[in-house]
């Protein structure tokens, strides 16, 4: 399908919509260019070229010797795998059946606007029930257990609310742990194993998908994308000993 210049930059706008959506859902970068290519497939490009940064994509397509480049920053990550799968389906059905710019837009409009699959409530009360399945794996029994849900229930609602509010995702984690330390220290005088509560209540903050996106990028090739993600989830993990720090410092004083 050849496509005009305006109805051509139009197209590049929608594949760099795309991949800014899906790379601040937590894909891998190998993956937001293979979308943005399935995308720009069959507008009669003679080449797609993606360059990803951690903050910006770049995409450069070419066409009958003229070339256009187009850059759209990445404000904010976060992970919500539901999008991921809606754009990974976008991209492989403009692949497979022609590139559509109506609906196109209509369906990242959507993506872009849909709220969480599940609620904040739905979503604390499943983390805690999971954490407190780790306090049993762990070595703990059912105290250990309800302990562990408790302070984990309460971690999770401030980091949804503080995330809500937009706050800095470091100042999150840390508040997070500390209200979550907080919570099960308080609950440790109730359970055998006071240690096995303190330490699963905050798993729930571990950063497991940007350290995991960090090395599959490095393995790819995408080193400096790989490097910031990995700096980003170690100083996630190291504000999240901070909170636990500053809990434990001042538990001590009493």
């Amino acid at each position: 399908m050849e496509l005009k210049t305006h109805e051509l930059q139009e197209a590049l706008d929608l594949a760099l919509w795309a991949g800014e959506l899906m790379f601040r859902s937590g894909a891998e970068i190998d993956k937001v260019n293979r979308a943005i290519t399935s995308i720009l497939t069959g507008t009669g490009c003679d080449n797609v070229s993606t360059l990803v940064a951690h903050n910006a994509l770049m995409v450069t397509i070419s066409k009958s010797g003229e070339c256009q480049t187009k850059v759209r920053p990445i404000l904010s990550l976060g992970v919500d795998f539901n999008k991921l799968s809606e754009l990974f389906d976008l991209a492989k059905e403009v692949q497979t059946a022609g590139y559509d710019p109506i609906f196109v837009r209509r369906r990242l409009t959507r993506i872009q606007n849909a709220r969480p699959l599940f609620s904040m409530l739905f979503t604390s009360i499943a983390v805690s029930i999971a954490c407190g399945a780790f306090a049993v794996i762990f070595g703990g029994h059912t105290s250990e257990f309800f302990a562990t849900a408790l302070s984990t229930f309460f971690g999770a609602i401030v980091r949804f609310k503080l995330t809500r509010l937009r706050f800095n995702v470091y100042i999150v984690f840390a508040a997070s742990a500390f209200v979550a330390t907080m919570a099960a220290l308080v609950c440790s005088s109730l359970v055998d194993k006071p240690s096995i509560v303190q330490s699963a209540a905050v798993l729930y903050l571990i950063p497991g998908v940007p350290l995991i996106d960090s090395v599959e990028d490095l393995f790819r090739g995408y080193v400096t994308v790989g490097l910031t993600r990995g700096v980003m989830g170690l100083l996630m993990i190291l504000f999240l000993a901070s909170g636990m720090y500053m809990a434990l410092s001042f538990w001590s004083l009493f």
